[in-house]
């Protein structure tokens, strides 16, 4: 039997539908929830992004100001960029846009976004506390997603499951990887320098992959009925795909993301709902 399609559509227009009735109420209090994003050079995969992030927001009723930076901006102008919105009352979440030009090193920047208003979780406090749970005062938005799709999938809750991350960046494999195992999954990351996949990935009840490496995966690579997410989007010949060859892992898989469609539209809601938590924060503090 085919697998379990993990719709993104689906689920981020759940997300919005939640997320309408606290930004009402927000607004009868007085507050309009603002993002501010910071934009470094023309790379046109992040400006698409924003652009989208532009419009969901819009339906939502959060404004978003974007500040673009040219592609030679130095490390002191985008932290002063971003550390120009801490004392901003109306300003409630900053994000800045990866990935950055190769000049821009995110380690020497991540500290400069205000912590409290660090809606992507990129600060390197933020980072830490994700081995603590729910200490973290965001969950970055694209791990977020994953998780809101894991609980919707055949093998959740996650205690005691076997699972594999692909990737191990602070973006994605990391954070994701530390949030399974908050959830207690035993949790076994692989990533471009590890010798092989196998065996496991095919012992693994839950697989994500994160490398944007198209076709890295089929469906005799995986457990039969285990969940798929597919966190890779590569263009390839004007196509969008994943890391996974869709077709033949739909066919072994219990529960599968597509792309496009499946994680993406979840990163932009979940994104767009931390602003609000930062609204909300401001408003009972």
């Amino acid at each position: 039997m085919p697998a379990r399609i993990l719709d993104g559509k689906a689920v981020a227009a759940e997300l919005r539908a939640e997320l309408l009735s606290r930004i009402v109420a927000l607004k009868e209090l007085g507050t309009h929830p603002r993002l501010a994003i910071v934009l470094v050079g023309e790379d046109e995969a992040s400006h698409a992004y924003v652009r989208n992030l532009e419009r969901t927001a819009a339906h939502l009723g959060i404004a978003v100001q974007v500040e673009y930076l040219p592609h030679h901006a130095q490390t002191s102008s985008v932290r002063a960029a971003l550390a120009s919105f801490e004392h901003d009352p109306a300003v409630h979440g900053v994000m800045l846009q990866q990935p950055l030009p190769e000049h821009l090193a995110i380690r020497d920047i991540a500290d400069a976004i205000p912590r409290n208003k660090d809606v992507d979780g990129a600060h390197p406090a933020n980072q830490g506390n994700l081995a603590f749970g729910n200490a973290t005062l965001f969950v970055p938005a694209t791990p977020a997603a994953v998780m809101l799709l894991l609980e919707r999938s055949p093998h959740w809750p996650l205690r005691g499951r076997n699972a594999v991350m692909i990737g191990r960046s602070i973006v994605v494999g990391a954070p994701v990887a530390l949030l399974m195992m908050v959830e207690n999954a035993s949790v076994t990351v692989l990533h471009k320098a590890s010798r092989n996949l196998q065996p496991y990935v095919r012992m693994a009840d839950v697989v994500v992959t994160a490398t944007g490496v198209p076709g890295l995966l089929s469906g005799e690579d995986i457990a039969p009925g285990a969940t798929v997410i597919d966190v890779g989007t590569t263009l390839v010949e004007g196509n969008l795909v994943g890391d996974v060859d869709f077709q033949s892992a739909v066919q072994v898989a219990g529960a599968i993301t597509p792309v496009p469609g499946g994680v993406g539209p979840v990163t932009n809601v979940a994104l767009l709902r931390n602003v609000v938590i930062a609204a909300e924060r401001v408003v009972l503090a």
